[in-house]
């Protein structure tokens, strides 16, 4: 995996070069948001474009379910160090409780009244606190499936948000009971279209 830029080695004016040169190029407000995240780690060392633990966007997608890619890269804060790890590759396991709260579930907007939805909101009114609204997501999962069922749309809806939770439960899982955590991937690897 390769991160851009971390804004830890990026010194002033960079940030405001590339806004005012997009700017000046498109003649439109470039972004509303600029965030970079921090450090990619694997095994603990700095990944580096000229060392063995490079990774391209485009090989690890061919690993690993871009839905589980970004399941991980949301469990941290965007300007906390990520370490791909041994533990970090089988985040297709901790995704699937999500997943199987969600089995034989419909979809609904965001109830932001809700006491779940105003604590995810808080999370990510508070810097973009990612990891703590993956946590209501997980405890939102512990009480559907403790019964709680009618709290599986809100479920879906947060994890919408962030651009988690919108597949068929069914394929999710048995993508992963496949130990492919990618729909279609034995046909990639041999060359066919999934």
């Amino acid at each position: 995996m390769t991160s851009t830029a971390a804004a830890e080695d990026l010194q002033f004016p960079h940030h405001e070069n590339e806004i005012a040169q997009s700017e000046g190029a498109n003649g439109v407000k470039f972004v509303n948001y600029w965030m970079h995240n921090g450090f990619l780690r694997v095994d603990e060392e700095r990944c580096r474009s000229r060392s063995a633990n490079f990774f391209t966007v485009r090989e690890v997608l061919q690993r690993f379910d871009p839905e589980v890619v970004r399941f991980f890269i949301l469990r941290a804060h965007y300007r906390s160090p990520l370490n791909y790890s041994a533990a970090s590759r089988r985040c297709q396991a901790r995704a699937d409780p999500l997943y199987t709260a969600l089995k034989d579930s419909g979809s609904s907007a965001v109830d932001w009244n809700a006491p779940h939805a105003r604590r995810f909101r808080e999370a990510m009114d508070d810097d973009f606190g990612t990891p703590e609204a993956v946590a209501v997501l997980f405890d939102l999962a512990h009480e559907i499936g403790r019964g709680r069922k009618e709290l599986a749309p809100q479920l879906r809806a947060l994890g919408g948000v962030l651009g988690l939770l919108q597949r068929d439960a069914d394929e999710f899982l048995r993508a992963g009971e496949a130990g492919t955590g990618l729909p279609g991937a034995s046909r990639r690897a041999s060359g066919e279209e999934a």
